[in-house]
C-alpha cells in the first residue's frame, strides 16, 4: 500500500503548481497520470530535491 502524498499535496509544500511537479515528474520517467497520482515515500523526497533549492533561494531574497 502507497502511503506517500499526492501530487498535489507535494505540490503545495513546494509551493509550485501541480502541473509543473507533474510535468517534471514524468520529464524524470515517473509514472504520473495526474494532481491526485500518489508518489511513493522515495519519489515524494527525490521531488523535494528537485524544487526546494528555488524555493530557498526566493525565501533567502525576502529577507
Amino acid at each position: 500500500m502507497n502511503k506517500g502524498p499526492k501530487i498535489k499535496e507535494l505540490a503545495r509544500e513546494l509551493g509550485v503548481t501541480s502541473r509543473m511537479l507533474i510535468e517534471r515528474c514524468r520529464d524524470e520517467g515517473l509514472d504520473v497520470q495526474n494532481s491526485v497520482t500518489r508518489l511513493t515515500p522515495a519519489q515524494a523526497q527525490q521531488a523535494r530535491g528537485w524544487f526546494r533549492p528555488v524555493r530557498l533561494k526566493a525565501e533567502h531574497k525576502r529577507g
